[in-house]
């Protein structure tokens, strides 16, 4: 079960390509950058553009307006990535590029983080070496922003999905943030879309481990079960809740997802409204579920079962030597993945970025399909519907062609079934009524001849 887990959540780190179209000789080589954590992203798609230096350079006051340039350098430093940005957009531009103090690798979790004010912002952003960025800009201050587009340096990116037949989807989440019930609200009708499709859904939920064979941290035992190994911080303080009331409800809402999917979703959002209380969510649940239609002695069960005993592997009640199946594998999914961050979503063990949304997720997921269904019509650049393989139009062709072949055979011999018995039953009635012509006309002879 363990190597299935690592298999589909170890990430994999996809370099997005930045390349130079104009100037052909400017910079001979892929440009690595990494993508912010706020804005929106355009995930398989392609974006072209001219690209203008920043007036102010640091971008953090209001940008000179674009003169018909798409995107813009930013030099790193004295405000947010996001007022950069955000300056950048109501400049009119597109995308920033933002230039980084040095030359250090990018990597796929170097990012443009939010400070929180993210929200404000649509326009994607990315972040690339100090010595791209000053290639690009030394080359931009060559020309002023009204100059003519026809000297303007051009960039091509794409911004890469890692695609495959079978997608992965890991939803990191949190109990106690609104903004993880958010995005599984909005998510909730995309997964209706896609429930044909071949997609694998897991649940990561923020948790830590105190146990003494990994961490050695004293933490109370009420914030945690199974001798300090799934542990979430006391959700109050001085108040009645415990840490334990949330890993608790953890774990229930893991096994209606595993049962129930799609009440799941519905669960979740009378969840977020009715139960604020961590040491009422039991209590709460069962009402939710009661509500939802989703059987509680089931979800008990399935509770109940995932603890086994660490030696035999056997379910128990003994919780002092146990281990949690469900909530193991997440913290294992957890640890591999690598995830610090809660809301988050990994889509073919890729992080997602940019700014939350369920419309978001679902253009990321449309875009990492090998052959998109046509519920994702919508999403995909140039989108073009599933074409048939030969071999299975031929098989089609012949298949059809025998069925034709076949009903024309059946009519003909019914046909000629209703012949033979229409015969078989009309002659003994034409012949009878032959006869009794003939009988007629005989005696009618009879009658003329003995009157005479």
């Amino acid at each position: 079960m363990y190597k299935i887990l690592l298999l589909i959540c170890i990430i994999t780190v996809i370099q997005s390509k930045l390349k130079v179209l104009r100037p052909s000789n400017l910079i001979n080589e892929y440009i690595d950058y990494s993508i912010s954590n706020f804005g929106i992203i355009p995930f398989g798609h392609r974006l072209m553009g001219l690209v203008d230096l920043a007036y102010p350079r640091n971008g953090c006051s209001d940008i000179q307006p674009t003169y018909g340039a798409h995107f813009i350098l930013i030099e790193r430093g004295n405000c947010s990535h996001v007022t950069k940005v955000k300056n950048a957009e109501k400049a009119g531009y597109q995308m920033a590029i933002i230039g980084n103090y040095n030359d250090d690798p990018i990597e796929s979790d170097i990012t443009m983080a939010d400070d929180g004010y993210g929200y404000q912002v649509t326009i994607p952003s990315i972040f690339i070496k100090k010595k791209h960025f000053t290639i690009l800009s030394e080359k931009a201050k060559d020309y002023q922003i009204e100059d003519s587009n026809d000297e303007k340096i051009m960039l091509l990116l794409k911004f890469d999905v890692v695609q495959t037949d079978k997608i992965s989807v890991i939803f990191g989440l949190n109990v106690q943030d609104g903004e993880s019930f958010r995005i599984i609200d909005e998510y909730a009708p995309y997964y209706n879309k896609l429930e044909d499709q071949n997609i694998n859904y897991t649940l990561v939920y923020f948790m830590m481990s105190f146990n003494s064979t990994i961490l050695e941290i004293n933490q109370r035992d009420s914030d945690c079960i199974c001798q300090n190994r799934y542990c979430v911080f006391d959700p109050d303080g001085s108040g009645i809740a415990t840490g334990r009331d949330v890993v608790q409800e953890i774990l229930r809402q893991t096994c209606i997802f595993q049962k129930y999917p799609k009440k799941w979703f519905s669960y979740m959002d009378q969840f977020n409204f009715k139960c604020s209380k961590p040491q009422a969510y039991s209590v709460c649940s069962q009402q939710i579920m009661e509500i939802q239609g989703i059987p509680k002695k089931e979800i008990q069960n399935c509770f109940d079962e995932s603890f086994v005993d660490q030696n035999t592997s056997l379910p128990t009640k003994n919780y002092t030597n146990a281990i949690n199946i469900l909530l193991e594998n997440q913290m294992h999914i957890y640890q591999v993945a690598g995830m610090n961050v809660f809301p988050s979503v990994l889509v073919n063990a890729m992080s997602y970025k940019g700014q939350f949304s369920g419309k978001g997720i679902f253009g990321e997921i449309c875009n990492s399909f090998l052959t998109p269904p046509p519920e994702c019509s919508s999403e995909i650049e140039g989108y073009k519907p599933p074409v048939l393989e030969q071999s299975i139009i031929l098989y089609v062709l012949i298949i059809t062609t025998f069925v034709v072949l076949f009903s024309i055979l059946v009519f003909c011999l019914f046909k000629k079934l209703i012949k033979r018995d229409g015969e078989r039953v009309t002659q003994p009635q034409v012949n009878e009524m032959v006869s009794q012509y003939i009988k007629f006309y005989e005696g009618k002879d009879k009658q003329k001849e003995g009157s005479i």
